[in-house]
């Protein structure tokens, strides 16, 4: 570890600090600017070394206590997005040699798999959202009877609104947070390792050759088994319920990834293509639920790519 990997640690731990920092201190654009905190962390982290990524976790961790006071905020903040682009980016940075180099040259490496690099990220999203959900308590239906109390309070009823269908509503947002919560930092995780790798390429500064994210952006096939417990625990009653929807966020935002990657991978070289890949996003965007159809698409292409090959007759 070199002094200049431990002050680009440092650096890039007191950025993604001040980033997050906006969401405690209620600024008006804290949630884009928190989106952006894995970013400084991702960069230092495959550009300097997994030292710089771990000393980045942990200062911007330590600069929210220290700016705000409360260590739970702190932990949440290493816990869902510091420690996980640290991790990643040490796993994007493994890399073995593979055969015989000549004298004085460097051997061809052989790179850890991004699929696998992928599914730690949903991994360590489950945990952490498990993890925070146990320290909190979390409880659907007091959150619920919160939610409902505020929104009666701000003038829901006024609306035309019942009281049970606001009741229903806030049991509703309630029941979906412990879905939404991991499937949102699943892909903050994922956009912000990218873009930290993009500006480490573009820096000059990434060993890791570049890889083609379309074909190789999958995830290993143990992930369908995996959403499938996660399936049938979410129908059981709490807590096993809740950590079952947890992991079912968290794949359903990996398996919709995947879905994407596809779509790009499977309509290169083809007439009109920008035009559908703009159709797409803007469907998912407008619509929402076109989403389900990449994430089956996922599902069916993590499935296909992982299969062994059949071996040909005779053999």
């Amino acid at each position: 570890m070199t002094p200049q990997a431990i002050l680009v640690g440092i650096a890039a731990g007191l950025a993604g600090g001040l980033l997050f920092a906006g969401v405690v201190l209620d600024s008006s654009t804290a949630v884009g600017l928190a989106l952006a905190a894995p970013i400084p962390v991702a960069i230092a982290s495959l550009g300097w070394g997994t030292a710089a990524g771990f000393i980045a976790a942990f200062t911007a961790a330590g600069l929210l206590y220290a700016a705000t006071g409360a260590g739970f905020n702190a932990l949440s903040l290493l816990l869902t997005m510091m420690l996980p682009t640290a991790v990643a980016g040490h796993l994007a940075g493994l890399a073995r040699p593979v055969g015989d180099a000549a004298p004085g040259q460097t051997p061809p490496l052989d790179w850890y798999p991004l699929p696998r690099v992928f599914h730690a990220l949903v991994g360590m999203s489950v945990l952490a959202c498990v993890v925070l959900g146990w320290l909190v308590a979390y409880d659907p239906a007091s959150v619920a009877a919160d939610l409902a109390a505020a929104l009666t309070a701000s003038g829901a009823t006024a609306e035309g609104l019942t009281p049970e269908q606001v009741s229903q509503f806030a049991r509703l947002i309630a029941d979906l947070v412990p879905m939404v919560q991991p499937a949102m930092l699943v892909v903050t995780l994922v956009v912000g390792l990218y873009l930290g790798a993009l500006a480490a390429r573009i820096s000059g500064r990434l060993p890791r050759p570049r890889d083609d994210i379309p074909a190789a952006g999958r995830l290993p096939r143990v992930a369908v088994t995996l959403f499938a417990l996660g399936l049938v625990a979410a129908l059981l009653p709490e807590p096993v319920g809740l950590v079952g929807g947890v992991v079912v966020g968290a794949y359903f935002a990996a398996f919709s990834l995947v879905g994407l990657a596809a779509l790009h991978r499977r309509t290169r070289g083809r007439a009109g293509r920008g035009l559908l890949l703009f159709a797409a996003y803007a469907a998912i965007v407008l619509l929402l639920f076109p989403i389900l159809a990449f994430t089956v698409f996922g599902i069916i292409e993590t499935g296909r790519a992982n299969r062994p090959p059949v071996a040909p007759p005779g053999t």
